[in-house]
């Protein structure tokens, strides 16, 4: 029945792909009803699919087939290709059977590493600790660009800082659209993100200059019109390597997927995914659910985690509850005057300031700086009340544009 079902939609989709005029997918995947019971670990089988003349058509069939989810190495190899331009109907083929029988953590592991490979990285040095604060997006929200802004202040409380991210694409303002309307400038290459974290200990990494290969992917996605595994795969990217990351997951079913995945992948060091209530980070209106991965292997050895999930009441640190409404931004302008509004110094809060002093604590503790999560915020607190990161805010801003003037003017000349 089960294969009976997924050839139907396959046949589907080749009536349907070339033509579809459907929007742009959400900014979040979110699993189907019925999906398969996913462990943190899935058990590499011993046969394997072999690529023949880049087509993808072995793992369709092996997926069509559904005795077995593709192996890590196996989804590794078919995203490699698809990241190379691989033909659209059986990009979307794939997808949309991944999606069907619900991805496993290997297969996440997989495709992270060809979008790993895939990438334009940004070298800061394989000893330079980074932070990520990032969500998947997707939960409709509205609110502040709240990721964002605990960036500033994590690094003001003293986080080197590699933020990726990219444009709106479910929200009224995503991460780029917010920061270009500060005056930040958000399309530098990598060499000047290198010399961004220099200056001023922050730094954004832009989707399409970071990882262009996706340009083989979007038209695809587009026609779909269906969420799928790409949506998800942005916040385990980051082109700089970042060790230490909080990720935020809208949908909690997404959790033991990408914590399986990070593991696999290996290259976080302290990492924790977040599924807030109602959004892909922590705030206010609730308890969020946790999901902690700790590397407690010797540095240079292969990565040992420990894990632990839980539940982190804000309120539990003398946070008050709020409302969504509370929380709510706007377009790219709105949400800059909100975002200097609540990055200013002073002992004054609400729900927006507390917001980003929970998130910007939890890159705290994830980063070493502090040993718990209440310290944590208990440093951005004080750190955001100082004034600090208004001014870190403003080298930011100043250092990016600088950066991309000089060299601007380089080529000019050179021209």
């Amino acid at each position: 029945m089960v294969r009976f079902h997924l050839a139907t939609a396959i046949l589907s989709l080749l009536q349907f792909l070339p033509s579809s005029n459907n929007a742009v997918a959400t900014a979040a995947f979110l699993p189907t009803k019925h999906r398969r019971t996913i462990p943190f670990s899935t058990t590499t089988s011993t046969t394997t699919t072999t690529m023949s003349a880049a087509s993808l058509k072995p793992y369709i069939e092996t997926l069509i087939a559904g005795e077995r989810p593709l192996t890590s190495e196996e989804t590794q190899e078919a995203f490699g290709e698809i990241l190379k331009g691989a033909d659209e109907v059986q990009v979307g083929s794939l997808l949309t059977l991944l999606r069907a029988r619900g991805e496993t953590p290997s297969e996440i592991a997989g495709m992270v590493k060809a979008m790993n490979d895939a990438c334009n990285s940004v070298d800061l040095g394989s000893d330079q600790k980074l932070l990520d604060i990032v969500g998947t997006g997707g939960d409709g929200a509205d609110t502040i660009n709240i990721s964002t802004a605990s960036v500033v202040l994590a690094a003001a409380c003293g986080c080197t800082v590699a933020k990726a991210g990219n444009r709106s694409v479910s929200s009224a303002c995503g991460s780029a659209d917010v920061l270009e309307a500060l005056g930040v400038k958000v399309d530098l290459t990598p060499s000047q993100i290198v010399e961004c974290v220099k200056q001023c200990n922050v730094a954004f990494m832009f989707a399409p200059v970071n990882h262009p290969a996706m340009r083989f992917v979007a038209p695809i996605r587009k026609k779909l019109g269906v969420r799928t595994c790409f949506n998800i795969l942005g916040p385990m990217t980051n082109a700089a390597g970042a060790q230490h990351a909080v990720i935020g997951v809208f949908d909690a079913d997404l959790i033991p997927i990408m914590a399986g995945a990070l593991q696999e992948v290996g290259r976080v060091d302290h990492a924790v995914i977040i599924h807030g209530v109602g959004l892909d980070e922590i705030s206010p209106l609730g308890p969020a659910t946790i999901f902690e991965i700790k590397n407690t292997a010797p540095t240079g050895e292969t990565k040992v985690y420990e894990t632990k999930q839980f539940e982190f009441d804000p309120t539990s640190i003398g946070i008050p509850k709020c409302q969504l409404e509370e929380l709510k931004g706007g377009g790219p302008e709105e949400n800059a005057l909100k975002f200097k509004k609540v990055l200013e110094g002073g002992t004054h809060t609400d729900a927006k300031r507390d917001s980003i002093v929970l998130n910007a604590g939890m890159g705290c503790y994830v980063y070493g700086l502090t040993p718990t999560i209440e310290e944590g915020c208990q440093l951005a607190r004080e750190t955001l009340e100082s004034g600090k990161a208004t001014d870190v805010l403003n080298q930011w801003m100043e250092a990016s544009q600088a950066i991309a003037a000089k060299d601007k003017e380089a080529v000019q000349q050179a021209a």
